[in-house]
């Protein structure tokens, strides 16, 4: 039966998804890409009422526990640099503001633009920005006592000697924080050092308690999706296929449309759960068989409800107190109840999920059955995750030691940023200031809403990993195994179930039609490539002629490291 299925399945040991490449790239991007980090803790942490995405080749709270982290060392670096900052601009406003547009203007140049591979450009763009600033400083009125012919005011020129060890202070906050990630992502999140980040409640803070729910929910067996698709979190769907099938004795040919059913034929029942079974069953020994030319090792299956999140009033198994986020962890008993009457507002999949590339790729396949009478109806759905963004791999590039070209690079980075992140530093600090203020009413008033409206949304938007995908893959081989992997499931559900219904006695020529037809011109859709048969269309698109189209990588795209 689907509930000791689902038992066994859940039991089989697995590697977990806290030590996954993709868990060490998206935490890494925490501390190099800020607009994620925040855009992450907005979607998870700020509304504790909103469901969590289920988190597909990922531990969802290593990376929450990382972005808190990244925001806490950006607030101590804007702190500092609003106090050096805001005195070297009291002390000549003038000076400042022109000594940061020569370092803005100076390390934009292209002849001293940064380079990995070289140390001269980086170290001219410094002396050249240290030289002009050394003149500014002489030549404006009122250093060294002589009080101008500029006519301008004397506080706008000001004291630009005394200002100046402020604006180096400024600097240096910067370059210190550049070097602090540095090294943060060399001891804690190279490859071999990555060690998830454990529970800590007074480091988590006022997100102590949300984090545990997060950790909570991402694992259960409910998603809850906000919009109108309901695989959130697995990333974009791709061509699938769905259609109705005849239950008809086998020998009698399949119904044709408008033609009742005869009386006299024997009925043919089977349960629905059974069917589930049969494809689990299947879809298991592909990942167990060694035998198996096919084997998918990493293969996770999974029975999944899905239910929108404006949908929760009428059920008290999904919202039992609307002042709380909804339960996203069904008993085997209630899944089983929604796969065998799918009537209401949640459906159930059969999910099968095939993890590559340390689960920064995904390929998810999402079947649904049920029978109206003597008409079964099949559904598969597609899913691909794409990797995170390419330059959420440059911590793999970063050696033990700090080269001094890199070094130099730093400074040059430093000097460049120095003006827009010393500007932004004070809007940043109000802005979280009144987020941390505002956080505990906010929560409040989403609670009267959602008492007020019955029709409140409670679903997931988007999930994290979705916000580091890129827009491609980084190399040939990875859409070459996406679309593998989701072929190789495809046909071993297609047999699975034509081994089913011939068990049971049902006709089973129009599957077999249908069966061809979906393997022989199916639709591989990965990104801006689509295969459909033997024909490839898309960019930097080829087409062999074999048994199975292969998909190649899009052009332009990073080469492997």
């Amino acid at each position: 039966m689907l509930r000791q299925s689902v038992g066994s399945e859940r039991d089989a040991p697995r590697p977990g998804p806290e030590a996954s490449e993709a868990t060490r790239y998206l935490c890494a991007a925490a501390h190099t890409d800020e607009s994620f980090a925040e855009r992450a803790l907005a979607e998870a942490l700020d509304d504790d009422l909103r469901a969590v995405a289920p988190s597909v080749g990922f531990d969802l709270t290593s990376v929450l526990r990382h972005c808190l982290h990244a925001r806490q060392r950006r607030r101590r670096r804007d702190l500092r640099l609003v106090v050096a900052g805001g005195l070297a601009v009291l002390l000549a406003p003038l000076w400042t503001l022109l000594a940061g547009t020569v370092m803005v203007v100076g390390t934009k140049l292209a002849p001293f633009r940064p380079s990995r591979h070289g140390l001269v450009g980086p170290v001219a763009a410094l002396f050249s920005v240290a030289l002009v600033a050394l003149v500014l400083l002489v030549q404006l009125p009122g250093v060294g006592g002589s009080e101008g012919g500029s006519g301008l005011p004397g506080w706008i020129v000001g004291r630009p000697v005394l200002a100046l060890p402020f604006g180096v202070v400024a600097y240096l906050v910067l370059v210190a924080h550049l070097l602090g990630t540095r090294r943060l992502l060399v001891t804690q999140l190279r490859r071999g050092r990555f060690r998830p980040p454990v529970a800590d409640a007074a480091r988590d803070g006022r997100y102590a308690d949300r984090l545990a729910a997060v950790d909570e929910a991402q694992r259960g067996n409910v998603t809850v999706y906000g919009g109108y698709v309901p695989f959130v979190g697995h990333g974009t769907p791709v061509a699938g296929w769905s259609f109705a099938l005849p239950i008809v004795p086998a020998g009698h040919g399949s119904l044709l449309p408008g033609v009742p059913p005869d009386p006299a034929d024997p009925p043919v029942s089977f349960a629905v759960d059974d069917l589930i079974d049969h494809v689990r069953s299947r879809l298991g020994a592909v990942r167990l068989d060694a035998s198996d030319t096919d084997r998918l090792p990493d293969l996770r299956l999974e029975d999944r409800i899905f239910v929108g999140g404006r949908l929760l009033t009428d059920d008290p198994r999904l919202l039992p107190d609307r002042e709380r986020m909804p339960r996203q962890r069904w008993t085997d008993e209630e899944v089983r109840e929604v796969a065998t009457h799918p009537r209401g507002v949640a459906r159930h999949y059969l999910c099968a999920l095939v993890p590559s590339w340390g689960g920064e790729v995904v390929a998810s396949t999402f079947l649904h059955f049920s029978t109206d009478g003597r008409v079964l109806y099949l559904e598969c759905a597609r899913t691909l995750l794409e990797p995170p963004r390419w330059d959420h791999h440059d911590v793999d590039r970063l050696t033990e030691w700090l080269p001094a070209n890199q070094f130099a690079q730093l400074l040059v980075t430093a000097g460049e940023t120095l003006l827009r992140t010393a500007l932004g530093a004070p809007l940043r600090l109000l802005q979280d200031l009144i987020r941390a203020v505002r956080l505990h009413p906010r929560r409040e008033r989403a609670r009267r809403l959602a008492r007020e409206d019955l029709g409140h949304d409670y679903g997931a938007r988007v999930g994290v990993r979705e916000l580091a995908a890129g827009t491609g893959y980084h190399n040939y081989f990875q859409v070459l195994d996406a679309a593998k992997h989701l072929k190789v499931v495809e046909r071993h559900v297609l047999a699975a179930i034509v081994d089913f219904l011939d068990d049971r006695g049902v006709e089973t020529a129009e599957f077999r039609n249908r069966q061809t037809m979906i393997l022989n011109q199916g639709v591989i859709q990965t990104g801006g490539l689509s295969v459909v048969g033997n024909q490839a269309v898309g960019s930097g698109a080829r087409a062999e002629q074999r048994s199975e189209a292969v998909p190649t990588p899009r052009a332009g795209q990073a080469p492997t490291g």
